[in-house]
């Protein structure tokens, strides 16, 4: 997807230097407006400069920092009015976690899953949701995801028949984060609604008999 990279300007000591800052902001922030100031930085900067500079790195990990921790401030304060603009930064916050390993650490106080009910979760409260029903013979806790709401809405109603929870996952990035999210959640799973059949996709201890009878 295309991003519109001219919103940040860099100086150094009050003058003008350039606004192509993707060596200085990481991809994920380029939704961020404003100016960075640094006197740390030369007049004359080139972009082999800004790629290999110590003090570039420092600036571009402070700048993920101070976002990550107003965003849990943000959550803290107000979670009612963050839940209201998480399906607008959503996808900068999934693309942060899967491309910076600190900025992952920190999201996961923040983070949000959105369940068919559009109700909001954070990854700890979500796994305490689903964890004591959606356990697997094998102990691994499967989340169940719908990419498309509208497509697989049947598969949806089945797995909410069960009480079972559904996730929404359609984002352009999600196939990713789900990726992402499967190797960093320990004995967690995550499968597509659509995939196979309930009785599979959260297989219990308890089999049903296949039973034929007289009639």
């Amino acid at each position: 997807f295309e991003m519109q990279r001219n919103k940040i300007q860099l100086y150094s000591r009050q003058v003008f230097i350039t606004d192509e800052v993707k060596d200085v902001v990481p991809d994920f922030l380029m939704l961020l407006h404003g100016v960075l100031d640094s006197p740390d930085i030369p007049l004359n900067v080139s972009r082999s400069y800004l790629q290999s500079d110590a003090s570039v790195k420092k600036i571009s990990a402070h700048i993920t920092k101070k976002v990550a921790d107003k965003l849990v401030d943000m959550f803290i304060k107000d979670r009612p009015e963050f839940e209201k603009k998480w399906d607008d930064i959503s996808m900068f916050v999934k693309y942060g976690i899967i491309s910076d390993e600190k900025f992952s650490e920190k999201a996961k106080e923040f983070a949000l899953l959105k369940n068919t009910d559009g109700k909001y979760f954070t990854f700890k409260e979500y796994e305490e949701k689903v964890k004591i029903n959606q356990t697997d013979k094998d102990k691994n806790v499967v989340y169940l995801y719908t990419t498309d709401p509208g497509k697989q809405h049947s598969f949806v109603e089945i797995a909410k028949n069960r009480a079972y929870d559904v996730l929404v996952l359609d984002g352009v990035l999600d196939s990713h984060f789900i990726n992402h999210l499967e190797q960093k959640l320990e004995k967690t799973q995550l499968k597509r609604v659509d995939s196979d059949t309930i009785d599979k996709l959260i297989a219990n201890e308890d089999k049903a008999a296949s039973i034929l009878s007289k009639e």
